[in-house]
């Protein structure tokens, strides 16, 4: 039989797998799906139980007609053995990307666990487990030889950036992906620079900065119909922007005897700024709006100066761990960067550093370009 690899996207809200195989190039052989699988979050049993059903999910369509059988997950947790006997092994290799999944600690509780319901030696690379945003790296197993580096930035709801160099492994005669370096992932109290989050902020924080420039003028600026302004008032049912304040600094959840009625006010903090995004997107890229760009610009500018700090343009001798940026991919992912202008955006902020890379590559399907990645790996 063929060798079969599995990627495995394990995230808050859902969890995806990706079967490939090598033929005379990487092919994509079925598609899993499981729900959420935050390790953190949903705990061990739950998290087991969502790779299990993905897996299970793809290996049937792959494996049509064969029955398809694999360890349940009570008796994974109360095997003393690190594959039983009986235990068919239908995979080559499995690359798990795991949100929650953040320390040696957390790696080294799964490892014997995955082994067992997966049927992969914990040998050769064949298992890889680590955070999800390890697997937005997996285009390096694909580049040029001379291209050894990626640096990986996700904005979605949060963002983080991840740095990584592919090296030979140590123990077989493949290669391998090495984490280097993290800036941000400090969540929205503390950065997530780029995110939603962070593009609601900076609209609120737009909007409200022209509202003040206006105490300058001796004659006040027509409002905007159709503008940013508008939108978030609207948006939030207010008549001005100095009302923003009651949005943003209202508790999550109102008292009993609170006056507030509308219905943000029964919406988390975080989740009131961060349902702005779409609406800020829709006013700068739709409606060409000043205002929304100037916010988006601001947005995506933290998180271009975090891979900036994560990188050098050239390689040089006092670099450390700094990726050389001339020679390097950057990878990026989530819902914000799947926005082609969004993506533009960083791009001109990474110019503006001096930071030009080689290539940047949107990962739409992190599972996918997992899977493939393995298969031509151990082709």
């Amino acid at each position: 039989m063929e060798r079969l690899h599995i990627c495995i996207d394990c995230g808050g809200s859902k969890t995806s797998s990706s079967l490939a195989a090598f033929s005379t190039t990487p092919v994509i052989l079925a598609r899993g799906a499981a729900g959420p699988s935050n390790y953190k979050d949903n705990g061990l049993v739950i998290f087991l139980n969502a790779i299990r059903t993905a897996t299970l999910s793809a290996l049937s369509q792959a494996l049509a007609g064969e029955s398809v059988e694999l360890p349940t997950v009570e008796n994974v947790l109360n095997s003393s053995q690190i594959i039983t006997e009986s235990h068919k092994k239908y995979l080559y290799s499995a690359w798990i990307g795991a949100s929650g999944v953040d320390s040696a600690t957390d790696i080294g509780t799964l490892e014997p666990l995955l082994s067992r319901l997966l049927g992969i030696p914990l040998e050769a690379q064949r298992l890889v487990i680590a955070n999800d945003a390890h697997i937005f790296a997996s285009p390096l197993l694909a580049t040029p030889e001379s291209i050894n580096h990626a640096v990986v930035a996700i904005a979605g709801t949060g963002s983080v950036v991840i740095s990584f160099r592919r090296q030979p492994s140590s123990i077989a005669p493949t290669q391998e992906i090495v984490q280097l370096a993290r800036a941000g992932g400090w969540g929205f109290l503390l950065g997530d620079e780029g995110s939603g989050f962070a593009a609601g902020r900076e609209a609120i924080r737009e909007v409200l900065r022209r509202f003040n420039a206006q105490d300058l003028e001796d004659t006040p600026s027509p409002s905007d119909k159709n503008g940013l302004t508008s939108i978030l008032l609207n948006h939030f049912q207010l008549s001005s922007p100095d009302e923003l304040f009651s949005v943003v600094y209202a508790p999550d959840v109102p008292s009993s005897s609170s006056s507030i009625t509308a219905p943000w006010a029964r919406m988390e903090r975080k989740q009131r700024i961060v349902s702005l995004a779409p609406l800020v997107f829709h006013a700068a890229f739709t409606l060409h709006d000043d205002a929304a760009l100037t916010a988006l610009r601001n947005s995506v500018r933290g998180l271009a100066s975090q891979i900036a700090g994560l990188s050098i343009q050239k390689k040089g001798s006092s670099s450390g761990k700094r990726v050389p940026a001339e020679s390097s991919i950057l990878v990026v992912g989530g819902s914000l960067l799947g926005v082609a202008e969004y993506r533009r955006l960083l791009v001109e902020e990474l110019a503006s550093l001096d930071r030009v890379f080689s290539n940047v590559v949107f990962v739409e399907d992190a599972a996918r370009e997992g899977s493939l990645g393995l298969a031509n790996l151990f082709r």
